[in-house]
């Protein structure tokens, strides 16, 4: 989570020194305020800065660079008093950073809230990520869900990429795909574009049964894969692999889970370890394919804690260890993967590596089979995996 801190205010001070806080429409200096209408020793009239209102702006910045914290709270202050919203972040930053004296949250939080209803785009952001986690106030995700897309409608992208998640995923909120797609498709365009959220929103195309969309999926990955997103370079590879809404290219593919798995990608790892085991595109190299399954397993994808297990068990580039894949094939099936319960429901019924028990080998085995992962575990594992590698993978 991105939390307030006096490097976050330094940004923004350099931010708005070079753009004069164009994000924001009160934050536009009016040089002519001063003079239209504006009563005396006025710092902000009309929502923008008055001639007066600016000077002390600049003063208050150029203080902070120099590292008089005091004299820039002094000036932001002023301005903040009378309603600007920058100003009023920047004191709840410095409020938060103890600044001046102890850092004092309520403070923050309460000058915080001031320039997130004052329609700041930072703010709304910080104050949404705060209510996500419940970081120095009460959790409330619908909370944060509004200052999301408050700030989103104001163009601030991380804003609706967040507001994107929490929909797609039902995150504290209820699920609305519909709005997500159209949040994730905003912060995925234009100058700025997120390639997180290209990725998110190709995956969803890819995945959802009701709005799969093949076409869709792919541009929306190809632009996140050109942005080197390693998720979305799996996701690519798997449009090509498969076929899906394109011709099938293996040698495509292949290339994508190559740029996510050196990235740790652990899914292309994975797949990318299943090529070199079986020579798919590539000379087949068990000891390659070895090292991407425990690369892959230490990333925590399960199918390859079973893979690295086959290899284990048998022997296949390191030294055969029915023991130590026995315990891999147990990790994978306390994680619910349907595989790794039936290699070990295997496992236990001949005794290979652990301790024969034919009771947990049968509940295993239904678990995969109602998990729609045919097994069988009357037959012996060492067979089984020596018919898999003659076949090839199902």
């Amino acid at each position: 989570m991105n939390t307030l801190t006096s490097r976050c205010a330094s940004g923004l001070i350099a931010l708005v020194l070079l753009s004069a806080c164009a994000t924001q429409e009160s934050g536009t200096a009016d040089a002519a305020a001063g003079g239209s209408g504006a009563a005396p020793g006025s710092l902000v009239a009309n929502g923008k800065l008055t001639t007066e209102g600016e000077a002390r702006r600049e003063r208050a910045f150029k203080a902070y660079q120099a590292g008089n914290k005091a004299l820039a709270y002094s000036e932001w202050l002023g301005i903040a008093e009378q309603g600007y919203a920058e100003s009023q972040f920047n004191i709840s930053v410095m409020e938060s950073d103890g600044d001046t004296g102890a850092p004092n949250t309520t403070k923050a939080l309460a000058w915080l809230h001031k320039a997130a209803d004052g329609n700041y785009p930072e703010a709304q952001f910080q104050l949404a990520q705060r209510y996500n986690k419940g970081d120095g106030v009460t959790k409330d995700v619908p909370k944060a869900l509004v200052y999301w897309r408050k700030c989103a409608l104001l163009g601030e992208k991380r804003c609706g990429f967040n507001a994107g998640v929490a929909l797609a995923g039902g995150l504290g909120v209820a699920r609305d795909e519909a709005a997500a797609r159209t949040l994730f498709a905003e912060a995925g365009s234009g100058t700025g574009a997120l390639v997180a959220a290209q990725s998110e929103l190709g995956k969803m195309y890819l995945q959802d049964n009701k709005e799969r969309d093949f076409v869709k999926a792919r541009q929306w990955l190809e632009q996140a894969a050109a942005g080197n997103d390693a998720e979305a370079q799996y996701n690519l590879a798997l449009i090509y692999s498969n076929g899906y809404g394109v011709k099938a290219d293996k040698r495509k593919a292949l290339a994508l889970y190559q740029r996510a798995a050196r990235q740790g990608e652990p899914m292309s790892l994975n797949n990318l370890g299943a090529a070199y085991r079986f020579g798919e595109g590539v000379p087949k190299d068990q000891k390659k394919a070895l090292a991407m399954f425990k690369q892959a397993h230490d990333g925590g994808n399960m199918q390859a804690t079973v893979n690295l297990a086959d290899m284990t068990f048998k022997g296949w580039g390191v030294r055969a260890n029915k023991t130590a894949a026995a315990d891999l094939y147990k990790l994978a099936a306390d994680a619910g993967h349907p595989a790794g319960r039936c290699r070990y429901a295997q496992a236990l019924r001949h005794g290979d590596g652990v301790t024969r028990n034919p009771g947990q080998a049968s509940r295993l085995q239904e678990a995969a089979n109602n998990a729609n992962a045919p097994c069988d575990s009357d037959a012996p594992l060492g067979e089984y995996l020596v018919n898999r590698r003659v076949k090839g993978r199902p």
